[in-house]
This record gives structure tokens, C-alpha cells and sequence, in this order.
């Protein structure tokens, strides 16, 4: 299966450029594909490099603004058992959706902060991205919240 976002453009965004220190970790090209283990522990989590047989990850960002990126991360699993594992220790978040595809796990993201309008925001990112995974077959995977980062108070602060 082709997982290549092809023809899918994040307004505000392009593709990202490869640095010095992509090259150092073995990525030449974006986007990028990889079997190879020791690049996987690289560009993943500990906790499950050991777990991925393949990495792919399409990567933009504002070439203006530093803080503004987004893309996809794809991670087969070696087995079900391992992907259900990853998958259960994640939080529904704002700026990122999971989908899922026999045994890969589709990260796609959007950290693009601005707001202007009739531009695209992070959310129509998400949204296009989303679709486009979905017409390949991938589910959305609702993810537990965080009660942790949703505490509220109603104590009122005075001067």
C-alpha cells in the first residue's frame, strides 16, 4: 500500500528541507521511507523502534517560522499486539489524529499556529490529511483523554 501523501499541499507549508542533522540520523530525502533498524531508533521512540518494521514520515514546515510543522509519521508494527500497545498509551490531542490500517499506525499532525483569515488553519490540515488516509482505507482511532492537562479551576484571581 502507498501511504505517499501525494498532491496534498498544507497551505502555509512546504515540504521539509533536509538539514545537516537529518542526513547525520540517514534521512536524504523527504519524504522518507526506512527498514533499516538503527534509523528507526532514531526517529522513534524508544519504546517502539524495536516494535516498527518500517518508518515513513513526510514532513513540512513554514520555511519562515520555526514553530510551524506538520506531516505524517507511519509506523508498521511487527505485530498487532505491539501496535495496540502503542496506541493505548496515547491521548487525544488537539494537534494530531491516529489512524490505523492492518498493522500501521498513521500519525498525522499540525502545529500551524497562525489564524489568519480564508487561510487554512491546523484543523483543515488535520481534516485533509485525514481524508486522504481514509480514502486508502485507514480508520480514525479515538484516542482516552488526558484528565491530567484538562484540570480546571474556578478560582478568580484578584489585585
Amino acid at each position: 500500500m502507498d501511504f505517499d501523501l501525494k498532491n496534498v499541499e498544507l497551505q502555509g507549508m512546504k515540504p521539509a528541507r533536509i538539514s545537516q542533522e537529518m542526513k547525520n540520523i540517514g534521512i536524504t530525502k523527504m519524504p522518507f521511507v526506512t527498514s533499516d533498524p538503527n534509523i528507526i531508533a532514531k526517529v522513534t521512540d524508544g519504546d517502539i523502534a524495536s516494535k516498527s518494521k518500517t518508518v515513513y514520515a513526510f514532513t513540512y514546515d513554514n520555511p519562515d517560522d520555526d514553530l510551524n510543522d506538520g506531516g505524517v509519521f507511519i509506523y508498521q508494527f511487527v505485530s498487532k499486539k505491539d501496535m495496540e500497545s502503542y496506541i493505548s498509551g496515547m491521548f487525544e490531542q488537539s494537534n494530531y489524529r491516529i489512524l490505523v490500517k492492518d498493522l500501521f499506525v498513521i500519525k498525522i499532525w499540525s502545529d500551524y499556529g497562525y489564524q489568519i483569515e480564508g487561510k487554512e488553519t491546523s484543523d483543515d490540515h488535520l481534516n485533509k490529511m485525514e481524508k486522504y488516509y481514509t480514502k486508502l482505507g485507514a480508520k480514525k482511532i479515538i484516542l482516552k483523554k488526558d484528565e491530567s492537562s484538562t484540570a480546571v479551576t474556578d478560582q478568580v484571581y484578584t489585585h
